[in-house]
């Protein structure tokens, strides 16, 4: 007897502590306050899954920081309901940046490339500001250079190039979430995660799983 009543006072005392940490938790991040709602929602890509979207830059540090300190642990670590994706910004002066990453993405190398392209750009943003002097990268990762230089050919009724098209779409993306800086997390669609409302890199993140735990519940319902 004495027995079962420990176990069930065993029980109901984690119960309690999980309900404890999430009321915590709901507590701890308030919308408005280390995150926003967007004023309508984006599509995402699948919409049997939660969506976590990346806007970043590869010129800015603290994207750089962002990916390498916190966001190659964490994607390692997210359950197979939740798909990671990345935007780049176009904001003026970033064009260039986000051209190569489409030109990576439209090659099928954007995964394998994404850490070398980072790493290349932060050790000299001057030098590796334009897609020309970043081509040598995907040459020696075995692109043909007529290969590369075809995805910036003009064509078609509005004479744009398929790097064009991309850049363009991200652009409406970015506009329409109405982000101030850099990195900044879009959760499911729906609200928007950045290190000035979260209070850190790393809380960024938090946030960001306390918005994933929301969103799964309401799917379930």
């Amino acid at each position: 007897m004495i027995k079962m009543i420990s176990k069930m006072f065993a029980i109901i005392s984690v119960s309690l502590l999980v309900l404890s940490a999430q009321s915590f938790a709901a507590d701890l991040w308030q919308e408005g306050t280390h995150y926003k709602a967007l004023p309508f929602p984006i599509k995402t890509e699948d919409p049997t899954k939660l969506e976590v979207l990346e806007i970043f830059w590869y010129g800015c540090h603290h994207c750089y920081d962002f990916n390498n300190d916190h966001l190659i642990s964490w994607e390692a670590s997210l359950p197979e309901d939740v798909n990671f994706t990345l935007t780049p910004a176009t904001f003026r002066g970033w064009v260039e940046h986000a051209k190569v990453f489409y030109a990576a993405k439209i090659l099928g190398v954007q995964k394998e490339m994404h850490q070398e392209i980072f790493d290349t750009i932060q050790s000299n943003q001057k030098k590796y500001s334009t897609v020309e002097s970043l081509k040598p990268l995907f040459i020696a990762r075995g692109i043909e250079s007529d290969r590369f230089d075809q995805l910036f050919e003009t064509g078609g009724f509005r004479k744009v190039s398929q790097i064009d098209q991309a850049v363009e779409q991200a652009s409406k993306l970015v506009n329409s979430v109405k982000i101030s800086g850099v990195p900044a997390l879009i959760v499911n669609g729906k609200y928007k995660v950045g290190v000035g409302e979260a209070g850190s890199l790393a809380n960024m993140l938090k946030v960001t799983n306390f918005l994933l735990e929301k969103e799964r519940k309401a799917m379930a319902k």
